[in-house]
């Protein structure tokens, strides 16, 4: 399985400035050639059912037990993001089960 976890928590505006810096770690090489932020409760089932073969890893970056906190979270990082990253819309574009914790995580495709 390619979902490789290093969480953090915290509130959103405490946390955003490191979670830009990894996403940014990650992303800014030569090597990476597409990725996409988003948010899920289940990162294994994610991965499984929406982005394996399609991209090469998930890095999961922050959990939180609110669905507010990880999608404000989000929006941010995708609207800091939007030049760069596959996302279509910001802020989540598909549905989000009612049981935490929620994790924000970006796939990589090299």
């Amino acid at each position: 399985m390619s979902v490789f976890y290093n969480t953090i928590t915290g509130r959103p505006k405490d946390v955003l400035s490191s979670v830009r810096r990894r996403i940014s770690a990650f992303t800014r090489t030569c090597n990476v050639c597409n990725f996409i932020i988003g948010i899920t409760n289940n990162p294994e089932r994610r991965w499984r059912q929406r982005y394996a073969g399609e991209y090469d890893e998930m890095l999961v970056l922050y959990q939180s037990s609110s669905i507010r906190c990880v999608s404000e979270l989000e929006r941010d990082l995708v609207n800091h993001n939007w030049g760069y990253c596959d996302n279509q819309i910001s802020g989540g574009g598909g549905g989000i089960a009612a049981t935490p914790p929620y994790y924000l995580y970006v796939v990589i495709k090299r």
